[in-house]
This record gives structure tokens, C-alpha cells and sequence, in this order.
């Protein structure tokens, strides 16, 4: 009653809207018992008096997972049939791995490349330094970062973007909700020890940017079963989104929000404005996903709350959205005999292709350097499918190493079609509003989508955009309260919360010698970074991973360093491998319809589908004179779809 009680209290404006739909209401039940699980382990704990100082989390964690939950509390206790769910995905996930079904589907845990590390061995924060006294603050670190980053040519702001785009996509930190299924918006400067709902980081009154607020505070992210097994256990933490890159992130990971975010004929629901050729998402019906809404200007809604996080994300979500909506529209010419749901299952299934072909075979040989790519990955565009391989987001890579906002700009260009420079927009003045995308003169998000190509891309080197540094989620509350978030600081301590080792231990699990003074860091950190870590830690077992990924420095011809590589490798490999309908594995597609697929152009998917005359021949690079020519949209063919034809008879 309490808790429902603050809720109605502090009915702030969130930036972020958290009611996505059929997410409160689906597992709801997984997720109450998940966290009474915990608390119950916590009691026998105490009342045995069992002392858990030097047990090791993985022997401790096997032994509770002997002692299951009722059978009534554990959504997973059921099998469900997958007969039917053989041939598309299923908007859950669940039934992609037939054998156990719901591996990798929504709303489930997260998995750990290695145990959890929390204070008291099960649930509490990683709050505690090696050997005695407390871990710096989170701010206070985030503080001594740099916000002066420098450009990079190797790529622009949209490969940027789209790499927040792909970490939208296979994770969401399920916010935690209370027993009336809302979630905890109502977070304060005194929710600080409250820590299974609310994560708080206190402000000094000298802080240089946030002095006058006392605090930030965030929803803690709900607890979920480890590996789908309702039983006591350490605490693990819920992903909200499907773990695989299939779109769920626009086509919606409950069954109830991908039935709301359809329309008829295959086609996902739109938008269209008298001025622009092309659509736009619909309008926002449930909650609040922008803070600058009117009557003619509505939010956006889509999949995913987050949809409006900046106009850029906004921007590459539409793509997609457009380009589903084109394929149901040339498939439905060309196979009059299909329905609504075959329409929109090889819609969706085509545009899912294109999305994994761009981010395996465009996106992540541009992360990695070409040696690095083939070791882990293989030859481009060959996969095959492992039953064994569990398609699971690690907690590591959601929480530190695939946060790459390093790259992230202050700054963001419009232009018009032909590429001509029309203006610079902060990223506060696009981050949860929807004025711009309506800027009929400035050709709307297109014009944005135009600047993402042009925009050279910040280096990852340790500085962060002073946008996202100190004024993230810029706000004004209802008590008129100026409220401003850092993103450093909110990654570092959500690796606390979700109880990730520090940096060294992930540097050992890469075979990398362990770091027994800060200078043996110095094989991955460079001489500046090191004096980084001893200035605000104590000792390197306490260097928090997030820090220590953003201090390495970046391999050779490749955009991050070794540690990050080795744990970014393990993750996209396992999402690839462990994929039952994976685009490129065989069977998922005729050999020609895979071969119509890899052989579009990238360029020309983009022509396609923005309203611009020329798109860089690497849209992920800076276009230039030599390597990445500018390439005319009217020299590009409609996508060949011959390979779809289907006689009625078949």
C-alpha cells in the first residue's frame, strides 16, 4: 500500500515511458516471485545464521537452486507448443530453441559470462572496496572523465546511433514494479536504501554541474529466474526485449503489444503528414514517450517505450518501419491469395533478414578489426545453427561492455535532401521531444536521418559528450524542479546493482594475467589511464567494468579494446549461433531468396526509404572522394521480390 501510495504522490513526468503496453501484466507473476524468492533466501540466511563471508556465489547458487518455488508461481513450469511456431518468430521469442523454448524470449534473465558479485553474496549492490572502506562514487568517477571527446573519420554519427539501436533491441532493463504492477516512478533522494527498487547517487553541493540537486534516482531493474528455473537463488535481473536482434524493439516483445502495433493487410500502423512522401510512426496512445507533446504533434509509440529516447533513435526505427511496410505492400501485388498474417510474417521476416545482414556483415567488421572479425566470427555471411548454444544477452554485455557511449555526439545535423547543411541540433533539444520530427520546412526526421550520415562519429577514448555526461534526460518536474541525469555515472552503478565483477576479473576470464598493481594494467590501459584509476580507486580489483572497458585502448584498425572485443565477440557469436532462424543459417531462406538479400545494397536499403537523392556507398562511414563516394538514390532497383512469388496452389 505503501509503495502504491508513492506512485500516486510523485506522479512525475518520466522521460522514459515504462508502460509498454502488455508488459505489466505478462509474467507479472515470474517476476513478484523472483524477488520473493531472493528476500526468502535472505531470511534463512539470517535464521540459520549462516555466515556467508568466503563462499564462493557459484557453489551457494547451486545449492538453492535445489529448493524450487511452487509450481503455481512459475510461468515456465508449462511447456508451450511450438508445432506452429516452427517457420516464423514468435513476438515473445519463446519456441526459437524447440528444445527449450523459452531461452532467449523476453522478459527472462539475463545470463553471466561470470558469477554475480554482490556485498552480501546474493542480492546487495556491489557497494564495497577490496579489503576494507566503500567504492568511490559513481558521479565522483564519471566526474573524472573527460567531456572534450575528439572526432573520429573512421565512422559517422549513424553508425553510432545504430549501434544504440542494436543494444535497444536485445535488452531492456525491466524497471522494477511494486505489487500493483506500476512501476517505480516515485524513486527519490530517499529511496537510497530501498535498494531493490530505486538506485539513488547522491550529489554533492559542489558539483559542477548538478550542484542544487541532491540526488539522481532510477527504477532498480526487476528480478527474474536464472535459466528459467523457479527456485531460491542469487538475485539475477529481467530483459524486458526478446535477447535476439530480431525487431522486437519495433515490432514488440508481449503478444498484446505486437497485436497494438499492427494494422491490416501485413502492414505495421503509421503516420502520414500532408507535407512529407513517407511515414512516420503513430501517434502515441498509451502514456507519455515525449515531453513536448500537443493536440497536432503527438509522441511516437512503437514496440518499444524508448522509441523517442532521441529523434536520432527515432529516425532508425522509421527506417524499418518504412521498409516492413513497403515489403507487405509489394508482397501483397505479387501474392494477391495471401492474408493479413502471411503478409505481415514475411514482411517481417525479410526486414529481420536485413537488419541481422547490416549488423553481421556491415556493423560489427567495422567494430572490430578484420583479423579480430574472422577469428570469432568466420567467413562473413556463414552460419549455421547450434542447438547447444543458448541465444541469451549476458548481464555484462548489457550492463558495461556494449554501452557504448563514448561515441555518442553533442551535436546533431540536419540536412536537406540534396545534403546541404541546414543546422545543428543538442542532443537535449532532440532527447524525448517530438517538435523537430514535425518540421515540415526542414523535410522532418528525414532531415535528421540526412545529418546522421554527414556527422563524423566521437572516438572512443575515455571522454564523454557533456550532453550525456550532465544533462541526460533534462527535465523540469511538476514542483518546477530543474532535474538532470548522468549516463557515466547511472552505467556505473547499474553494474553495482546488477552485482558485475570488476574489470579484472574480466581481463582474466580473456587471458589476460590478473592486475596486482594499477600499472599491470598497462598492456590494455594506457600511462594516462592508469593514473585515472589510482586518482579514484583504492585497489584494481575494485575498478568498475564499464570504466575499465572505456580506458583500454582500441586494437589495432578496430573501434574498442581487448577486453571488450572478447566479451562483445562471445556475445554477438552466441546470438548468431544459437539463433534457430537466423537469416543466413540454412533452410531459413531459399538459396535465392539469401542471395537476393546480401546481394542489395546497403545504400540502396537506405535510398529506399529515406527522402534523400545521395547515401554514402558505406552508409556507416563518412562519405568522401575516394572510398566512400556518395552514391544517387535514382541509380538504385527496387528490392527483386521474385523470389517470393507463391502460386495459390502452394
Amino acid at each position: 500500500m505503501n509503495e502504491r501510495y508513492e506512485n500516486k504522490k510523485h506522479n512525475y513526468d518520466d522521460l522514459m515511458d515504462y508502460d509498454a503496453y502488455g508488459s505489466r501484466k505478462d509474467y507479472s507473476k515470474s517476476r513478484q516471485a523472483a524477488t520473493a524468492a531472493v528476500r526468502l533466501t535472505q531470511d534463512i540466511m539470517t535464521v540459520l545464521a549462516c555466515d556467508l563471508n568466503g563462499t564462493d556465489a557459484k557453489n551457494l547458487d547451486h545449492f538453492l537452486q535445489k529448493f524450487k518455488m511452487p509450481e503455481e508461481f512459475c510461468k515456465y513450469h508449462e511447456k508451450p507448443n511450438c508445432d506452429h511456431q516452427k517457420k516464423y518468430r514468435t513476438s515473445t521469442g519463446i519456441c526459437n530453441n524447440l528444445e527449450r523454448p523459452y531461452e532467449g524470449s523476453s522478459q527472462t534473465a539475463y545470463a553471466r559470462i561470470i558469477t554475480a558479485d554482490y556485498d552480501d553474496h546474493l542480492s546487495k549492490p556491489r557497494r564495497k572496496a577490496y579489503g576494507y572502506g566503500l567504492l568511490p562514487s559513481c558521479r565522483q568517477v564519471s566526474l573524472a572523465f573527460g567531456s572534450k571527446p575528439i572526432f573520429s573519420r573512421e565512422y559517422n554519427n549513424f553508425f553510432a546511433v545504430f549501434g544504440q539501436f542494436i543494444g535497444h533491441d536485445i535488452s531492456l532493463a525491466t524497471p522494477a514494479t511494486d505489487t500493483y504492477l506500476t512501476p517505480i516512478s516515485s524513486c527519490t533522494c530517499g529511496s537510497k536504501y530501498d535498494w531493490n527498487k530505486c538506485t539513488v547517487i547522491d550529489i554533492k553541493p559542489d558539483d559542477p554541474y548538478l550542484r542544487g540537486q541532491k540526488c539522481m534516482a532510477f527504477p532498480a531493474t526487476a528480478q527474474a529466474f536464472k535459466n528459467q528455473i523457479c527456485s531460491l537463488g542469487v538475485k539475477e535481473q529481467m530483459n524486458g526485449n526478446t535477447h535476439i536482434p530480431d525487431l522486437s524493439i519495433l515490432y514488440g516483445n508481449t503478444v498484446r503489444t505486437a497485436a497494438i502495433v499492427r494494422s491490416g493487410d501485413g502492414l505495421l500502423k503509421s503516420t502520414r503528414t500532408h507535407w512529407s512522401k513517407l511515414e512516420m510512426p503513430p501517434a502515441q496512445r498509451e502514456g507519455k514517450s515525449c515531453v513536448d507533446a500537443t493536440y497536432k504533434q503527438p509522441c511516437f509509440a512503437g514496440g518499444d517505450s524508448r522509441l523517442m529516447v532521441t529523434l536520432g533513435f527515432t529516425s532508425v526505427q522509421t527506417i524499418f518501419l518504412r521498409k516492413h511496410n513497403e515489403l507487405a505492400r509489394a508482397l501483397k501485388d505479387l501474392n494477391h491469395h495471401w492474408g493479413n498474417d502471411k503478409l505481415y510474417e514475411e514482411a517481417r521476416k525479410i526486414n529481420i533478414a536485413f537488419f541481422q545482414d547490416i549488423l553481421y556483415t556491415k556493423w560489427l567488421p567495422l567494430l572490430f578489426n578484420t583479423d579480430e572479425f574472422k577469428e570469432i566470427f568466420g567467413q562473413i555471411g556463414e552460419s549455421s545453427y547450434n542447438v547447444n548454444i543458448p541465444p541469451v544477452v549476458f548481464n555484462e554485455v548489457a550492463s558495461a561492455a556494449f554501452r557504448l557511449h563514448t561515441l555518442v555526439r553533442d551535436l546533431f545535423s540536419r540536412c536537406t535532401p540534396d545534403g546541404n547543411r541546414i543546422d545543428e541540433l543538442w542532443l537535449h533539444d532532440i532527447s524525448a521531444k517530438a517538435k523537430y520530427a514535425y518540421d515540415m520546412e526542414n523535410n522532418g526526421l528525414d532531415s535528421i536521418i540526412c545529418g546522421l550520415f554527414y556527422d563524423y562519429g566521437f572516438a572512443h577514448d575515455g571522454n564523454f559528450a557533456h550532453q550525456i555526461h550532465n544533462r541526460l534526460f533534462e527535465s523540469v518536474n511538476k514542483y518546477g524542479q530543474l532535474w538532470r541525469n548522468d549516463l557515466v555515472a547511472i552505467n556505473i552503478c547499474r553494474g553495482r546493482e546488477h552485482g558485475i565483477r570488476g574489470y579484472n576479473a574480466y581481463r582474466e576470464y580473456c587471458k589476460l594475467p590478473k592486475a596486482y598493481t594499477f600499472e599491470d594494467f598497462g598492456d590494455t590501459i594506457n600511462y594516462d589511464g592508469i593514473q585515472f584509476l589510482k586518482k579514484n580507486y583504492g585497489h584494481p580489483e575494485d575498478v568498475d567494468l564499464f570504466v575499465g572497458l572505456n580506458l583500454e585502448d582500441t586494437l589495432p584498425g578496430a573501434l574498442i579494446g581487448p577486453v571488450s572485443a572478447c566479451l562483445l565477440g562471445l556475445q554477438f557469436k552466441a546470438l548468431r549461433d544459437g539463433d534457430r532462424l537466423f537469416y543466413s543459417h540454412p533452410g531459413v531462406f531459399t538459396p535465392g531468396q539469401l542471395q537476393t538479400i546480401v546481394d542489395y545494397p546497403f545504400h540502396c536499403f537506405i535510398c529506399s526509404v529515406v527522402d534523400i537523392d545521395k547515401v554514402p556507398l558505406n552508409p556507416f562511414k563518412p562519405p568522401n572522394d575516394s572510398d566512400n563516394v556518395l552514391k544517387s538514390c535514382r541509380e538504385c532497383a527496387d528490392f527483386d521480390l521474385r523470389d517470393w512469388v507463391e502460386t495459390q496452389s502452394a
